[in-house]
């Protein structure tokens, strides 16, 4: 990775784990501004894995919390890792990111949305939420 990506991707990851608090009498952000991230939630991944429909499981929490537990079948690349290696992952399937609570995988999604993989999605409140959810 050359240095000014790094720590472009670094300063992006920092600012976006640590968001300035918004005043209560701000405006809201108009939703031009607003950078969506396509959600997936926790049932609709148990219908993709019960149907075997194509998905690729990416987890991008760090190699301590993938031990502690993690989605079968899910690839660990922590997050400040997905600009080194996202090349290798498939563009022609659905991505489903997840961290612990949906944050890095936000920004993962959003970092590989802009580099076309148009498929990607997070896991709406991470892993968290995949571990306390129902199975069927």
């Amino acid at each position: 990775m050359s240095f000014p990506f790094a720590a472009a991707f670094a300063a992006f990851f920092v600012a976006a784990s640590n968001p300035v608090p918004v005043p209560s009498n701000a405006p809201p952000t108009p939703p031009a501004v607003q950078q969506a991230v396509p959600l997936i939630a926790a049932d609709d991944l148990q219908v993709l894995m019960k149907n075997n429909a194509p998905f690729f499981l990416l987890d991008v929490r760090n190699p301590d919390e993938y031990n502690q537990g993690h989605i079968q079948g899910a690839v660990l690349m922590p997050v400040n890792s997905v600009p080194d290696n996202y090349r290798s992952l498939p563009r022609n399937i659905t991505l489903v990111v997840y961290c612990r609570s949906g944050h890095r995988s936000a920004i993962a999604v959003s970092f590989l949305r802009q580099h076309g993989y148009d498929k990607a999605v997070s896991l709406s409140g991470g892993y968290a939420q995949w571990a306390s959810a129902p199975r069927s």
